[in-house]
């Protein structure tokens, strides 16, 4: 059963799905094609018991039931050797692959994703939305598309647009520039300090509107910020009850996550919303 130009809801049957479910059952209600997708890896098949696809329906029916969502239209059960590699695989051609986030809080790093959306946003088959599992109703503001600015935000921009269009949600456009100074630093109040801030701070706004008259978006509402990136977009998406948060991402491998940090990773690890990421155009 073809996958393609659906959106893809990754099924674990455990607490996490459950905001994923909610954010799935609100784009079904919108429109959007849906897909449920479990992934029975092959290792458990020879001690599985009776008709998993049957058990599959129900137990996600029931979840559906508590947070007052519809199940998805469409379920599929992949049998694959690894979690990871059965959604990849599904997920080709996907308008987006939502998986659960395994923390509603901030916590360790390492466990504030899970290891299959952390998997997922570091191979990006197709766009990735993380839910927080806490999620019960989608929140009633706008999207906010986040740009750097630069070309990893193309295909966010494409992913972000057509989205609001189609489940009819306002977009905004957010960029979140450098800050070389600290506010409560008493040097900040030297003329000369003061003169270097809003100078630099000019010219990122200007950047910011060359940014959006290019892409055609100069339409759209914007939030300039300065800081942590992530902290003031997840602050931000906060105080705007944003419905998501749309970022680019640069796909980066293991070797460069060593040394470089993933706004977008961090981000969704973060944010009381769903984050999509969205890969570079191939």
């Amino acid at each position: 059963m073809s996958t393609a130009s659906s959106w893809i809801v990754a099924l674990d049957l455990r607490d996490r799905t459950r905001g994923a479910l909610a954010f799935a059952g609100w784009l079904g209600a919108a429109g959007e094609p849906v897909v449920g997708a479990y992934v029975l890896e092959a290792w458990s098949r020879p001690y599985t018991r009776g008709d998993v696809e049957a058990d599959v329906a129900a137990a996600v029916a029931r979840m559906a039931q508590t947070v007052g969502c519809r199940p998805p239209p469409r379920l599929l059960t992949e049998e694959a050797e690894t979690a990871e590699a059965g959604l990849q695989r599904l997920a080709v051609g996907a308008t987006a692959l939502i998986v659960g986030r395994a923390a509603s809080q901030p916590r360790r790093a390492l466990f504030r994703l899970g290891p299959i959306a952390r998997k997922m946003l570091r191979h990006l088959p197709a766009p990735v939305v993380v839910v927080p599992p806490t999620l019960v109703t989608v929140a009633a503001g706008p999207i906010l598309l986040a740009t750097d600015l630069g070309p990893a935000s193309d295909a966010a921009v494409a992913f972000a647009t057509d989205l609001a269009a189609r489940v009819g949600r306002p977009l905004e456009l957010v960029h979140v520039g450098e800050d070389f100074y600290e506010e409560e630093n008493d040097e900040i109040r030297d003329p000369i300090w003061l003169y270097a801030r809003d100078t630099y701070r000019a010219e990122i706004a200007e950047a910011t509107e060359r940014w959006a008259v290019t892409h055609r978006l100069d339409h759209l509402p914007r939030h300039i910020c300065h800081g942590d990136p992530v902290l003031e977009l997840a602050e931000l998406a906060e105080l705007r009850d944003a419905a998501l948060v749309v970022v680019g991402s640069r796909r980066l491998g293991m070797p460069a996550r060593i040394f470089l940090s993933s706004t977008a990773s961090a981000l969704a690890g973060l944010a009381a919303c769903p984050v999509a990421v969205v890969p570079p155009h191939d």
